[in-house]
């Protein structure tokens, strides 16, 4: 089925913000936590409270996109600006920007003649032989751009914007912290924060690693206080709201409409919804682990997105392409297009199931007009 293609005239030039904060140095390149993203498989959701420093505007979520106002997903008599289609939609993502994605996805999408969206990380723009692959140049991205992808952020240098929750007590001697995923440990010397509740003690993060105990986050010091399990493990609202906002900038100055959010590792929750809704009219993935988003009620800050080549099979991908058709229901499937199973080929094959299911492809931005109710 093909999708609505819209084009982009896109400028040349490329912003960066300044850091917020001194204490809060840019991030690294993600070292080892970049081989942890390509075999580990997709984060779990956390569950960590988010009690303490979160915005205090909390109730910021329909607060629009840098204080212009939130995306009207509407018309202004309240009635969708799109028809829903009767088998249902699927938006396709693309993670971090490598160049697969115009060498191996481009080319399919273009045979189908329907659109994808990329999430970019902005320092990772150009790059080349960078953590195992190169990245897409600006030229290229205009190129996606052009043929009515959708650029969406991916953050400056995918790092997390949810939270992470100690599995394990903390005493205030220690300086490895067991939480049910470590990739805020990804990033030396960025500050996180520990919280239970109104109680928060910061810290400077040296890196990751795993002992008997498991997997941990390494501190540059000791927390000084102890923090029973449960309690989160996250970076403080002024790194969260910097590097949401920073890379939203960039890419606009670089002339991309951004919309949309893709959050790093899957990892995204009550804490980040709020920062993230300062910026941004939805996320890709605030939701993992589904990609069936029931089309009645949908809110794009709470969307569900699952993989559709990695981490799963063929059978279970063409059991949730009927299921969207039957439904008529959003879909939300994504990929890494640099891991080796992720191939043309693959895609090809996916996007010839949908079209076999008569089922629109659509943007995220587009899948928001069509779907996103009192917006």
């Amino acid at each position: 089925m093909v999708g609505s293609l819209e084009g982009s005239d896109v400028a040349s030039g490329r912003g960066h913000a300044a850091p917020a904060t001194a204490e809060l140095p840019p991030g690294g390149s993600g070292g080892d936590g970049w081989q942890d993203r390509v075999d580990g498989g997709p984060a779990e959701q956390a569950t960590a409270p988010s009690s303490g420093s979160g915005p205090a505007e909390s109730g910021t979520e329909a607060s629009g996109s840098g204080g212009s106002g939130e995306p009207d997903w509407n018309d202004a008599d309240g009635s969708r600006r799109s028809a829903r289609p009767e088998n249902g939609a699927v938006v396709i993502v693309y993670d971090d920007g490598p160049i697969e994605d115009y060498t191996q996805a481009l080319p399919a999408h273009r045979e189908f003649d329907v659109p994808a969206v990329s999430g970019v990380v902005t320092e990772w723009i150009g790059r080349e032989d960078h953590l195992g692959t190169d990245w897409m140049t600006l030229s290229q991205l205009e190129e996606l751009a052009d043929a009515g992808w959708e650029i969406a952020s991916h953050t400056t240098d995918h790092t997390a914007v949810g939270t992470a929750a100690l599995r394990a007590d903390a005493a205030p001697g220690d300086a490895r912290l067991y939480p049910d995923h470590v990739r805020h440990g990804f990033h030396g010397g960025l500050t996180v924060e520990v919280a239970d509740g109104d109680r928060i003690v910061r810290e400077s993060v040296a890196g990751h690693g795993s002992d008997g105990d498991g997997a941990y986050v390494e501190l540059e010091g000791t927390l000084g206080e102890a923090f029973p399990a449960g309690s989160a493990l996250r970076y403080p609202p002024e790194q969260v709201r910097m590097t949401v906002a920073e890379s939203k900038g960039e890419l606009e100055a670089l002339g991309f409409d951004v919309e949309t959010f893709l959050a790093p590792y899957d990892v995204f929750d009550d804490y980040s919804r709020p920062f993230v809704a300062e910026r941004y009219g939805g996320v890709v993935n605030a939701r993992p682990g589904s990609p069936i988003n029931d089309p009645e009620g949908f809110d794009p800050l709470r969307t569900r997105r699952d993989y559709f080549i990695e981490y799963t099979t063929p059978e279970a991908v063409r059991g949730r392409l009927d299921e969207v058709a039957d439904r008529g229901a959003l879909g939300v499937i994504g990929a890494h297009t640099f891991k080796p199973e992720v191939t043309t080929e693959r895609i090809r094959e996916t996007l010839g199931w949908i079209d076999e299911r008569d089922i629109e492809v659509l943007t995220m931005r587009e899948a928001c007009e069509t779907y996103a109710d009192g917006r």
